[in-house]
């Protein structure tokens, strides 16, 4: 999968499920879906979220997001596709999208911009999650 899943199996701690009743594979099959970590980011920014995805970038503290605003950047179609993979429904694949995607971000950019290099990504999340 790459980048997305080394960050994302390092911060639910690895295996299919993570440990943590979440099935991250099919999560990074669908960001994989909608172009890529970068392209979900996109969508956030255009969506009125700038400075909320510069917080994730930033060195400082992230900024939270809602299930809703998940939702208004990234469109029902996207989240019920989410839900489905996962068996839950909508608004919980929202909130999920919500409380991993500023941890996800902000370790995929430990210098501000989304690491290629998965392998030096997963050496830094490893350092962060430990």
């Amino acid at each position: 999968m790459g980048l997305f899943d080394n960050v994302l199996g390092s911060i639910l701690g690895g295996g299919a499920n993570g440990g943590k009743g979440l099935d991250y594979v099919a999560i990074m099959q669908w960001v994989e879906q909608q172009g890529g970590l970068q392209a979900i980011l996109d969508k956030f920014r255009q969506g009125q979220f700038g400075d909320v995805v510069g917080s994730w970038l930033g060195n400082g503290e992230n900024q939270p997001i809602s299930g809703d605003h998940v939702q208004q950047a990234l469109g029902s179609d996207a989240i019920n596709q989410l839900a489905e993979k996962l068996g839950i429904d909508p608004a919980q694949a929202s909130s999920t999208i919500a409380q991993f995607l500023p941890s996800v971000t902000d370790a995929a950019s430990p210098n501000g911009e989304v690491q290629q290099d998965s392998n030096e990504l997963g050496d830094m999340v490893g350092k962060l999650f430990k």
